[in-house]
C-alpha cells in the first residue's frame, strides 16, 4: 500500500508541472492539429454525403410510407450534418507569420471550436433517431415486411454506433480541454 501511495505522489508531482513550448513547437502542434482536423473534416463530409445519397435513393426505392418518410428524414439529417460541420467545425488555417501569442490564441480558439463540436454529437444523433425509428418501423410494417427482430437489430446497431461515437467525442473533448488548459497555463506564466 505504501508503494502505491509513493507512486501516486510521484505521478501527481510530474503530471501537474507546466509545459513550456517554444514558438516553433507551438506552431508545429497547431499545424499537426490542423492537419488531423482537416482529415476528420473531409472524412465526415464524405460520410454525410454517402448517407444523404443513400437515403435520397431510399426515398424513391423503398416500399411503404413509413420507410420513405424515415429515409427523407435521414437524408435531411445528413444534409444538415454537412451544413453544421461546415459552419461549426470547418478547419481554419493558422495565420502565417503570426507571433507566438497570436498563434497560441488562435490554436486555443481552434481547440475550443472542435471541442464544442464533438461534444454536440449527442444532439446530432438525437436528431437522426426519429428518422431511423420510422425507417425501422417501415421495414417491419411495410408491404414487404421484415421480421421485427431485424428491425430491432437495426435499431440496436444504430444505438451502438451512437454510443461509440459519443464516447469517442467525449474522449477527444477531454484531450483538447487538457491542451487548452496547458496553453492557458503557459500564457499565464508568460504574461
Amino acid at each position: 500500500m505504501r508503494n502505491e501511495d509513493e507512486l501516486r505522489a510521484l505521478w501527481q508531482a510530474e503530471a501537474g508541472g507546466p509545459i513550456h513550448l517554444t514558438p516553433d513547437q507551438l506552431r508545429a502542434r497547431a499545424e499537426r492539429f490542423e492537419s488531423q482536423t482537416r482529415r476528420r473534416y473531409i472524412g465526415d463530409q464524405l460520410s454525410f454525403a454517402v448517407v444523404a445519397i443513400a437515403f435520397a435513393f431510399g426515398m424513391f426505392v423503398l416500399d411503404g410510407l413509413l420507410a420513405r418518410l424515415g429515409s427523407a428524414m435521414l437524408c435531411a439529417w445528413a444534409l444538415y450534418g454537412m451544413y453544421a460541420l461546415h459552419r461549426f467545425a470547418a478547419v481554419l488555417r493558422t495565420p502565417a507569420g503570426a507571433g507566438a501569442d497570436t498563434c497560441a490564441a488562435f490554436h486555443r480558439r481552434q481547440l475550443q471550436r472542435q471541442r464544442a463540436y464533438v461534444l454536440s454529437w449527442p444532439l446530432g444523433f438525437s436528431l437522426a433517431a426519429p428518422g431511423f425509428v420510422l425507417l425501422a418501423a417501415g421495414y417491419s410494417l411495410g408491404p414487404r415486411q421484415l421480421a421485427v427482430e431485424i428491425s430491432m437489430a437495426l435499431v440496436g446497431v444504430f444505438v451502438f454506433v451512437c454510443l461509440l461515437t459519443i464516447i469517442y467525442g467525449r474522449t477527444l473533448g477531454r484531450r483538447w480541454q487538457r491542451e487548452i488548459d496547458e496553453l492557458d497555463a503557459q500564457m499565464e506564466n508568460a504574461g
